[in-house]
């Protein structure tokens, strides 16, 4: 049980801390750029947490996801709501790695 939990978790923590890394590399280096980082990255994040929600699902109930099938607007919302629910793990990633952003600066003085 502690493995099944353990590593769905620590996959969606490095992910939130690689994608917001990512978007924090495409963006300025201002305090501007540091707010549409956060929004982008927990956009992101969000979406990616819900697709792995749906894999997850395909993986271990395959006919969940034809049950699904027959409401795509239904199964659709459940998994969005499922990735925001796991913005508990990956939503203090994602604040910590924007908020330590200006030390990785490199042009833009804090």
């Amino acid at each position: 049980m502690i493995v099944s939990l353990l590593i769905p978790t620590l996959i969606l923590m490095a992910t939130a801390a690689i994608v917001t890394r990512l978007v924090e590399a495409v963006l300025p280096e201002s305090m501007a750029a540091m707010a549409l980082c956060l929004g982008l990255s927990a956009a992101l994040v969000w979406l990616l947490a819900a697709i792995g929600f749906a894999a997850l699902y395909a993986l271990e109930l395959p006919q969940a996801i034809s049950l699904l099938g027959d409401r795509p607007e239904a199964g659709l919302r459940h998994f969005l709501i499922l990735g925001a629910k796991a913005g508990l793990i990956w939503g203090p990633i994602v604040l910590l790695v924007v908020a330590t952003s200006p030390q990785r600066w490199k042009t833009a003085t804090w």
